[in-house]
């Protein structure tokens, strides 16, 4: 039989079941016209995809139901809204056609089998009744009100049909249900479905009560607040879960840790899901594995291996240091030559600004790594290179974990700037935390006291920093090699604020190179006469100021360049501040010439000596140290 044809999106109508249903694909009102105008029953099938738009090649079930008209209205929009009722099952026999632009397609009656076990068939029917009595209670919806909607003779199939048009089951399900031809199997799905949702009413009523045992009437503001945590409560009662582990578990099965770590995790996870949320032991726990998480334990950044364009690196950034370069390349050799070789701990010392620090960002770059730095200076807390114990309030790891999180892989270039700097006290002795770090024999199961579990520094190549060895502890200088930075000569200092520093400030100041020139003779009065240091950060300060005052004379109005000589340097800088001295020709009686040692560099020290009246004493003026003092008491006597 050809039968106008309407394709459900989202919805199954039942036999006997009342539905209201919107209407607005062309060739469905089309149907629905044809149905009112001659009299042919109106097929329904529901479509598998409700997503799909034409229905004439949408995926339909294969049984519908016919239904009746009841009532229709025609809404401005050009759509209509209709309530039908469901009559009997069909199944097509052909796929959905159109004839005068109306959906048509062929159906013939669907053949139910009776069930082979009448009386377990009746059993269930008698709970099915039961169940769908409670259920109608629990929604609200009373017995005689759905018999007022199904006026029709008792039979298993009315029966069926009645408990089928109230449930609200997954679309899936409804389809499967529709299409089950075995009465017996039939009852079996509907019984699923009505203990599902009577178990769906029974947590909602208890959230419910739950919500309304624990608020006042002078608390409805906060009545969303509490449904909400209600409802996670009962979540975590029936799953023994917080509701959002999944993603913390897939979290830890990704980060490719090593076994004994793996299981510690796993372990903990099983045992977060016990702690109640509100614990503040689910925190500590959720925190501990979110780190755990975090840590880098497999990813690895790709080594550089071209050693000539690390040299190229090294060299376009610093100036100089040709040992330290020399000893990184040998390093990158190796590491070519035997890829586990264990890495160097390499200490540069020398004075301040002569570019320890940012040499080690330079190390990073010309080995294609991660960089991580991790200040020293002042430390003296064990913990901060160690980590607190979990179970403290706001612990977290040790530095030297945090830094490994923060670059994301297992091989950076970690700098441990101002080693010297490290001091101790009651809470214990960092530099002694730092000989487990430092050491290649024992850094591959670093124990952190956040984490508890070994964590492999093997792959990290640490540098360290220092202006002076001699406070470093003898056991930690023992793992140190220890590469010396002198002072920068006048000459290097030249070349390093022609082609470095002059470029960065001119860029700084907003200045060109047509705004600003220095003289060689000019940059040497600079140096010689405006800094007394190893290293180049006061010759940095006065050549900015020099840019400062010349950006300023351009802001003012001056458009010409400004040239900068040694005669026109103390416009900008002032008096000289300091005057180098020289050994006089003609020695003078009781002076004698000598050399000094400081931090900058050498000077000459004149030592005077003058005879007066008195008694035989010998006075010494300055601030002398003790073996001074002897040995100008030896040279008395």
């Amino acid at each position: 039989m050809l039968s106008p044809m309407l394709a459900l999106r989202g919805m199954v109508v039942f036999e006997g079941a009342i539905r209201s249903i919107s209407v607005g694909r062309p060739a469905s009102i089309l149907a629905v016209k044809l149905h009112l105008d001659h009299g042919i029953p109106l097929a329904l099938f529901p479509q598998l995809d409700p997503e799909e738009e034409d229905c004439t090649t949408a995926r339909l079930s294969a049984v519908g139901t016919t239904a009746e008209l009841l009532q229709m209205v025609s809404l401005p929009d050009g759509t209509m809204r209709i309530l039908v009722q469901g009559k009997e099952r069909v199944e097509r026999t052909g796929d959905v056609i159109l004839k005068d632009g109306t959906a048509m397609i062929a159906t013939a009656p669907f053949k139910t089998i009776p069930s082979e076990k009448p009386s377990e068939a009746s059993a269930i029917l008698d709970q099915v009744v039961a169940l769908h009595s409670e259920y109608m209670e629990t929604s609200g919806l009373h017995m005689h009100e759905a018999d007022v909607i199904l006026d029709e003779p008792p039979t298993t199939e009315r029966q069926i049909a009645q408990v089928l048009s109230h449930l609200e089951a997954p679309l899936s399900q409804q389809i499967a249900t529709l299409c089950e031809a075995n009465e017996l199997e039939q009852l079996k799905a509907i019984l699923e479905i009505l203990i599902s949702a009577i178990a769906s009413q029974r947590v909602n009523q208890r959230v419910q009560e739950r919500i309304q045992a624990t608020m006042e009437e002078s608390q409805k503001e906060y009545q969303l607040k509490e449904q909400i945590k209600a409802l996670e409560n009962e979540l975590n009662t029936i799953t023994g879960d917080g509701g959002d582990k999944s993603s913390l578990e897939k979290r830890v099965e990704d980060a490719q840790m090593p076994e004994a770590v793996l299981k510690e995790a796993q372990r903990e996870l099983a045992r977060l899901k016990r702690i109640h949320m509100d614990s503040a032991e689910h925190t500590i726990t959720r925190t501990w594995l979110e780190m755990l998480a975090d840590y880098p334990w497999r990813k690895q950044k790709e080594e550089m291996q071209n050693i000539q364009t690390a040299a190229a690196v090294l060299g376009e950034q610093h100036y100089g240091l040709l040992k330290v370069k020399e000893r990184i390349l040998e390093y990158l050799a190796v590491r070519q030559l035997n890829p586990n070789s264990k890495g160097p701990i390499l200490c540069l010392a020398g004075p301040p600004g002569v570019g320890k620090t940012s040499l080690g960002q330079s190390i990073a770059t010309a080995l294609g790594r991660d960089f991580g730095r991790i200040a020293l200076g002042g430390i003296k807390d064990e913990t901060e290179i160690r980590g607190h114990r979990r179970t403290y309030v706001g612990s977290m790891p040790g530095r030297v974990v945090r830094t490994m999180i923060r670059a994301g892989s297992n091989n950076p270039v970690i700098l441990l700037d101002e080693l010297d700097k490290v001091g101790n006290d009651f809470r214990g002795d960092p530099a002694s935390a730092l000989l487990e770090v430092l050491d290649p024999e024992q850094n591959r199961a670093f124990m952190d006291h956040y984490f508890d579990v070994p964590v492999d520094l093997s792959q990290v190549l640490f540098i360290a920093t220092a202006n002076l060895t001699e406070p470093i502890p003898s056991a930690l200088h023992d793992r140190l090699e220890v590469i010396e930075l002198p002072g920068y000569t006048e000459e290097e200092k030249l070349q390093i604020a022609c082609v470095f520093l002059l470029p960065k400030l001119a860029k700084n100041h907003g200045l060109s190179g047509s705004d600003i020139s220095f003289s060689t003779a000019a940059l040497q009065s600079v140096i010689r006469d405006y800094t007394r240091e190893s290293g180049l950060r006061g010759l940095e300060r006065q050549l900015a100021t020099v840019h400062r005052k010349v950006a300023r004379s351009i802001v003012e109005g001056r458009k010409e360049g400004t040239k900068i000589t040694p005669k026109s340097i103390t416009k900008y800088l002032g008096p000289v501040k300091y005057i180098k001295e020289i050994v006089e020709e003609n020695q003078v009686p009781g002076v004698a010439t000598g050399l000094a040692w400081t931090a900058v560099g050498g000077e000459i020290l004149f030592i005077e000596a003058i005879s007066m009246k008195g008694k035989p004493t010998l006075k010494l003026t300055g601030s002398l140290g003790d073996v001074m003092k002897e040995s100008a008491e030896a040279a008395m006597s």
